[in-house]
């Protein structure tokens, strides 16, 4: 009887005290399902033991007479070998290869935000107007982004802060002028929160004319960066010894592609681009309102590239 006939009759006997006769019935079927089950076990143990001393057999064979020893021996030297690696040089791997190992971080190691978030573009907003390139959505956030996106492909951590100041401006009843206000908050707040920043950029877009915002490398055109400094800022030679770091990084690597160091003192400005916050603090300006979305993405990638080789340098 099968065990599913079984309990069929279980299930439709009518019977609430079940004949003596009944029991013994049901006892002796259950008992020969557990013995049926038991022999499976024994079946499948059997075979598990037989393949595992099939393969020690092998193992052993294959250690004593195909130099299988060798192999294990230089399996633990290359371990024990990358352990100390590791701990000798901490998050940096070394060999003898000539690729450059992008600098590591766990917390963001930078914060990138937008003072003036609606800065944009002649081609991305399809107008011809440069003084009319504003725009609350297609703007130089899209920069900003590209930028931390190629960052965190060099193992880069960023923040990427993404707020509407022009909306906030709107909200608060504030002019245009305040801008620098509300980012201060963005900073204090980014800087109570990540402990292990070294690098504050706000990134902008210039005003010139194409011709004085637009460079070319490898026959391709991209936008000029541009590096701006507040001589109102407490920490002025601390920001002005970083821009000078990267101005002269990307006249080494890319010539050219540096539009150089403006320095902004009471004539130019009553502000401080918030650099008195933190020493290694930027206000990066890429291309112009008549550089295209591409070109400026060309010129974030060679950014990225230098800030990677900086950070090293900053530790």
């Amino acid at each position: 009887m099968r065990i599913e006939d079984l309990f069929n009759n279980i299930k439709n006997s009518s019977e609430i005290k079940p004949r003596k006769e009944f029991i013994e019935y049901t006892k002796k079927n259950l008992l020969l399902e557990a013995k049926k089950y038991n022999k499976r076990q024994k079946v499948k143990k059997l075979s598990y033991l037989s393949s595992s001393f099939a393969a020690t057999i092998l193992m052993i064979i294959w250690i004593s007479f195909f130099g299988g020893t060798q192999y294990i021996a230089d399996s633990v030297n290359q371990v024990m070998a990358s352990i100390k690696n590791n701990n000798e040089n901490g998050p940096f791997t070394t060999d003898n290869s000539t690729v450059d190992t992008p600098y590591k971080t766990v917390s963001p190691s930078i914060l990138i935000y937008h003072t003036h978030n609606t800065e944009s573009f002649t081609d991305l907003l399809n107008i011809e107007d440069p003084h009319q390139a504003l725009d609350n959505k297609k703007n130089i956030t899209l920069v900003g982004q590209k930028l931390a996106e190629s960052l965190e492909n060099n193992n880069i951590q960023t923040l990427h802060d993404k707020s509407n100041i022009h909306q906030i401006l709107k909200d608060r009843g504030l002019s245009f002028s305040n801008s620098y206000e509300v980012s201060r908050d963005i900073i204090r707040e980014a800087l109570d929160d990540n402990e292990d920043i070294k690098l504050i950029m706000d990134i902008h877009r210039g005003s010139e004319s194409r011709s004085v915002t637009t460079t070319e490398i490898n026959e391709k055109k991209l936008g000029r960066i541009t590096f701006a400094v507040s001589e109102l800022s407490s920490r002025f030679e601390e920001n002005k010894k970083i821009a000078e770091l990267f101005h002269n990084k990307l006249e080494e690597k890319y010539p050219g592609v540096s539009g150089g160091i403006i320095l902004k003192g009471h004539e130019e400005t009553e502000s401080t681009y918030n650099q008195d916050m933190f020493d290694n603090s930027l206000l990066v300006m890429i291309g112009g309102p008549e550089n295209t979305l591409e070109e400026e993405y060309r010129s974030v990638e060679i950014l990225s590239k230098v800030i990677g080789d900086i950070l090293k340098e900053l530790e």
